[in-house]
């Protein structure tokens, strides 16, 4: 009999995890379903069904990864490892408090960092997959949320050196970055008054959260490392780099837009 496999999603407590769980139990993988709100987790798995169980985790503590990690083991082959939890603050850079920043960062990056570590150690020479949870916002500037993006730009680009590492290692681990555009979740609902985060509301309807989740599936099973979602919109965030100060006067003028849509919803 094959031994069964295990999936690990952090953040699943609503919104694109949630929905990267549900896909990935359809497929066969026992998940478990981690959040820092615990009861929304536990929530969560019960929703799934299939087997998946949940557990309280607050990704900026790298031992508690190694703990899930385990608790994944125990119940079967380590297969997939998504890093899902995020948190997004809005506003000018300059005007967020030192306890902000220190909180996107060790979020959004060394939480994606410690659950990488962690799943490369408990698959080893198994092989599996890592997917981390970028955005669009990883590749052009995004006034108001400057955190935010560079956060972002640090997963993209770990996990693309991540991928490299691996490779070198000889380990059969893939490392794969999903870029959304934006999505409509909890995260980004509740920034509908927020003046910051209006270029969240300047470009098309937000995308289905479950679309998402299950361009995510099919890139762990791709040759890609990253890919953006939906794929025309890297394109027009690449276009950018090209002439950055021309970029940045086109993203002004959507923030005006955003600001605008916004207004509409107060």
């Amino acid at each position: 009999m094959q031994e069964p496999s295990t999936a690990v999603v952090t953040g699943a407590g609503r919104g694109i995890g949630l929905e990267i769980a549900r896909q990935l139990a359809v497929a066969g993988h026992r998940v478990l379903l981690t959040d820092v709100d615990g009861d929304a987790a536990e929530r969560a798995a019960a929703e799934v069904g299939r087997g998946a169980w949940s557990a309280r985790h607050d990704v900026r503590d790298p031992s508690v990864h190694r703990d899930i990690a385990a608790q994944a083991s125990a119940a079967g082959r380590l297969a997939v490892w998504v890093n899902n939890a995020g948190v997004l603050i809005a506003g000018d850079s300059w005007s967020h408090t030192d306890v902000e920043v220190a909180s996107i960062l060790d979020i959004n990056v060394r939480g994606v960092v410690a659950g990488s570590h962690a799943a490369v150690a408990a698959m080893g020479a198994d092989g599996g997959a890592i997917l981390n949870i970028a955005s669009l916002s990883a590749l052009a500037p995004v006034p108001g949320l400057a955190m935010y993006g560079a956060t972002k730009a640090a997963v993209l680009s770990f996990t693309t050196s991540l991928q490299g590492d691996l490779d070198h290692a000889g380990l059969p681990i893939r490392a794969r970055a999903l870029c959304p555009d934006v999505v409509s979740t909890k995260m980004v609902n509740d920034r509908v008054a927020d003046p910051g985060a209006a270029l969240l509301f300047a470009g098309p309807s937000p995308m289905d959260a479950a679309d998402v989740a299950r361009a995510g599936l099919e890139l762990l099973d791709s040759r890609q490392i990253f890919r953006v979602v939906p794929r025309w919109r890297g394109i027009v965030a690449r276009s950018s780099d090209a002439a950055p100060s021309l970029g940045l006067k086109v993203f002004a003028l959507m923030r005006g837009r955003g600001e605008r849509r916004q207004r509409r919803h107060r």
